[in-house]
């Protein structure tokens, strides 16, 4: 049926958004997160005040202040074309959760499993791949076509002897956090094959009863 076909594929796209975009949240910006790195990477040595920078930049992001003079202009600007993209990212992490649970509790409702199952397993396979990517392509490689396709100016090529953001967030940070995010990835990619194992499993025994 094209109705259902076309509900399958919504779900696994809003599925997919929904699991990368959550594990983005789950990491950017994390405060907690930040001090480990900064504590495993020097940085406390080179800036005293990081974790005050830091905080400032993750309330900035979230509304609650503006940036301090840590940051130069170029580097406010930027940041504010970040923060739109965070806010982007925000909207359809929200947009997708509300179509994931509708189409959950659709195709529950409907008594529909196998379309779950192949839902929840096609889903898992595509983040795999996703995921499979970052270790065929150079980290820097795929850091700046990122950035090219992100932004519309070249404001993200900061210069560590001008630019404080580069040296509060180096690119060791910055892969350790992309790691992060990836590892994220792959146990909610999990989760779902594993889901998808368990309800054909539980379809097929009540076929056979």
């Amino acid at each position: 049926m094209l109705l259902n076909k076309l509900l399958k594929i919504a779900f696994i796209m809003s599925l997919i958004l929904l699991i990368i975009t959550l594990s983005f949240k789950l990491s950017l910006f994390n405060f907690d997160l930040y001090k480990k790195e900064f504590a495993k990477n020097n940085i406390y040595e080179k800036i005293p005040g990081a974790d005050e920078n830091a905080l400032n930049l993750i309330n900035f992001m979230n509304n609650k202040e503006e940036l301090n003079d840590f940051y130069n202009e170029n580097e406010k600007l930027h940041l504010q074309d970040v923060k739109d993209l965070y806010k982007n990212l925000n909207l359809v992490f929200y947009i997708t959760l509300i179509l994931t649970i509708f189409f959950l509790t659709y195709f529950i409702y409907k008594m529909d499993y196998k379309i779950l199952s192949k839902s929840l397993l096609v889903s898992s396979i595509v983040l795999f791949m996703i995921i499979l990517t970052f270790f065929i392509f150079d980290f820097n490689y795929l850091f700046e076509k990122f950035h090219i396709i992100a932004f519309n100016n070249d404001l993200w090529q900061l210069n560590p002897a001008e630019d404080n953001l580069i040296n509060l967030f180096p690119e060791q940070i910055q892969y350790n956090i992309t790691k992060r995010i990836l590892l994220i990835i792959l146990i909610l990619g999990i989760i779902s094959g594993i889901l998808s194992l368990i309800i054909k499993l539980k379809n097929k025994q009540k076929v056979f009863k």
